[in-house]
């Protein structure tokens, strides 16, 4: 084991010993639960089917509002590095966007569709504009002289996407799935806190908040916490696995 993951699980085990002594201190379980009533509570959720089938569904929404919102992204920067125009008519509307708080977005998405797919369009909306920017400022960083050559060289259009933009796209890719997966998870529960559309993890923290169940309520965000971490590692992941092959075979 290196001193790095070393450093890091002291770190959560201090942070764990903190927490159980702040809330032997506090004695006051509906203010602050202890480690191990959160694990307790962890448990029971985890035996009931309902909350799996709760789970799921949020986060096949939040995903499918992740990978929605990504590819918008990436297909407008596209058209707004090749089109200056474009670009300057759909600024400002990608600037209201990311400035328009989640509780107006809900509100608004209430107002119009109903709760079904409430964390869905919010996801989306506050993922897409991430990836426009990282998408386009990476396109804008391709080297010009690269450009050139590949213009004396009669370079074909799929030759130039893979051999020139896709490498310069990698690292701004990365960020913006690490920035915005996190965003999506936290938006999209939110959403859902607020709209309470029935059996997902936000109507079950909602539940958990009117009944004073602290315990369920840490329970809950530990795993979205935890779905958030795993889905982020896996975005990097495909990401970095698809350059590596692209690398491979071209």
């Amino acid at each position: 084991m290196n001193k790095s993951r070393l450093h890091k699980i002291t770190a959560v085990l201090f942070a764990l010993l903190f927490w159980q002594i702040a809330a032997m201190i506090l004695d006051r379980s509906f203010l602050l639960s202890s480690p191990i009533e959160v694990l307790k509570s962890l448990l029971e959720l985890g035996l009931s089917g309902v909350f799996w089938t709760g789970m799921w569904k949020s986060v096949c929404k939040i995903l499918l509002g992740f990978l929605s919102g990504a590819g918008v992204g990436i297909f407008l920067a596209g058209l707004s590095y090749r089109f200056k125009l474009f670009e300057v008519y759909i600024s400002p509307y990608i600037m209201v966007i990311r400035s328009i708080p989640v509780a107006s977005f809900v509100i608004i998405i209430l107002i119009w569709l109903g709760g079904g797919g409430l964390s869905l369009f919010v996801c989306f909306f506050m993922v897409m504009p991430i990836f426009y920017a990282n998408t386009l400022e990476g396109l804008k960083s391709v080297d010009v002289k690269m450009l050139q050559m590949a213009k004396i060289f009669e370079m074909s259009n799929n030759a130039k996407l893979i051999y020139i933009y896709l490498p310069a796209l990698e690292s701004f890719l990365l960020s913006a799935s690490v920035a915005s997966i996190g965003i999506a998870f936290k938006s999209g529960i939110a959403a859902e806190v607020i709209g309470r559309p029935k059996d997902t993890l936000g109507f079950f923290l909602f539940d958990a908040k009117m009944y004073l169940d602290t315990s369920k309520v840490f329970a809950i965000t530990l795993t979205v916490i935890i779905c958030s971490a795993i889905f982020e590692r896996l975005a990097v992941l495909i990401i970095k696995r698809f350059f590596y092959m692209l690398k491979r075979v071209y």
